[in-house]
C-alpha cells in the first residue's frame, strides 16, 4: 500500500477557510495563498475529499477559487444552511457557483433541525441527486436519536456526518446498523475543536469534570510514546465502520502535522479500547455549540 492509499480515508475540513473557528485556533481565518498551498499538499498525499458548508463564512468561495488555482481535482461535500428562505433545490446552485463546479460529491442538511422544520425538503435533495448535481445526499447530525429516526424510517440517506472522538462516543452503538444500510459514516470533531490539546490545568471551570480525563489521556499518550493528535486520530481510525475522518486544520503547518501523525497509525499497536472508559455524556462538554465564549 502506498502513502496515497493510506490517506484516502481523510477528509479535509475547511471551516477555517472562511471563519475563525475552534477553541484552540489562535491564527484566525486562513489566507487565500495558504489555502492553495494546503490544497496542493493535501492532494500530493492522496487527500482529495473536502468538507465545507454554506454556513462557514467565505469557505465555499475560498475553496472554489483555491481548487481552480491548484488545477487539481477534488471531491467536495457541502451543506444546506439554516439561514435561508430558498429551498435546497434553489440554494444548491448558489453553492455550486461559489465552488466553481457543476457537481459535488455530497450534499447534506447542515443540521437535523432544518429537516424537522421542513421535512418536504428531502424531496429537493432527491431531485438534486437525480439531476446529477450531487452524487450522494445525507445529514450532518448531532444526536443519536436523529440517526435512529433515519434508520427507523428508512430515509433516503447515503452519508451521515457525526461527532466522534475519545469523549463523544454516543453514536458508536449505531455504527453497525448504519453501515449495514449502506450509509457512509463520516466522523468529525476528532480533536473536539482542539480541547484535547489544551493543558488540563489551563482549562476554565466549564471543563472541571473532565480535567482528570485530560490528564489520564496525556499520560496514556506518554506511556505509548505517541502525541495527543495521533492518539485522537488513532481512536477513530481503529473503528472499522468509519468511512472517512474529517479533520479541520488552521494552517499549512497544522496539515503537515496531521499528515505526519496519521502516517504513524499503520505502525502503532495501541489497544484503543483502553480509551472507551473516557466516554462523556455531558452535552455541555462534548457539543461545542453549548460552550460559551
Amino acid at each position: 500500500m502506498n502513502q496515497k492509499d493510506v490517506f484516502t480515508k481523510l477528509c479535509l475540513g475547511t471551516a477555517q477557510f472562511g471563519l475563525d473557528y475552534g477553541i484552540n485556533n489562535t491564527s484566525g481565518k486562513i489566507p487565500q495563498e495558504e489555502i492553495v498551498m494546503i490544497l496542493n499538499l493535501a492532494h500530493e498525499n492522496g487527500i482529495t475529499m473536502l468538507d465545507t458548508a454554506s454556513a462557514y463564512g467565505e469557505s465555499e468561495s475560498a475553496l472554489g477559487e483555491g481548487i481552480i488555482q491548484t488545477g487539481k481535482k477534488f471531491q467536495i461535500i457541502t451543506k444546506y444552511p439554516a439561514n435561508t428562505e430558498l429551498r435546497p433545490f434553489q440554494w444548491i446552485d448558489t453553492s455550486l457557483g461559489l465552488l466553481q463546479t457543476d457537481k459535488i460529491y455530497g450534499y447534506l442538511f447542515h443540521n437535523y433541525s432544518i429537516f424537522q422544520k421542513h421535512p418536504d425538503y428531502i424531496e429537493d435533495f432527491i431531485k438534486i441527486k437525480e439531476k446529477g448535481k450531487t452524487g450522494k445526499i445525507g445529514f450532518s447530525l448531532y444526536h443519536p436519536s436523529e440517526a435512529e429516526y433515519i434508520l427507523k424510517n428508512e430515509m433516503p440517506c447515503d452519508i451521515v456526518q457525526i461527532p466522534y472522538n475519545i469523549f463523544d462516543q454516543r453514536f458508536s452503538c449505531l455504527f453497525s446498523e448504519l453501515s449495514g444500510k449502506g450509509i457512509d459514516i463520516y466522523v468529525r470533531s476528532v480533536f473536539l475543536q482542539g480541547l484535547f490539546f489544551i493543558e488540563p490545568d489551563k482549562t476554565d471551570s466549564r471543563f472541571d469534570s473532565i480535567k482528570g480525563f485530560l490528564h489520564e489521556i496525556r499520560q496514556l499518550a506518554k506511556d505509548y510514546s505517541i502525541n495527543i493528535a495521533a492518539l485522537c486520530l488513532g481512536f477513530v481510525y481503529a473503528n472499522k465502520y468509519v468511512s472517512n475522518i474529517v479533520i479541520g486544520i488552521d494552517s499549512l503547518d497544522n496539515l503537515k502535522e496531521n499528515i505526519s501523525n496519521y502516517a504513524l497509525l499503520k505502525k502503532t499497536t495501541i489497544p484503543y479500547n483502553l480509551l472507551d472508559k473516557f466516554a462523556v455524556n455531558d452535552e455541555n462538554i462534548i457539543l461545542p455549540y453549548n460552550w460559551k465564549n
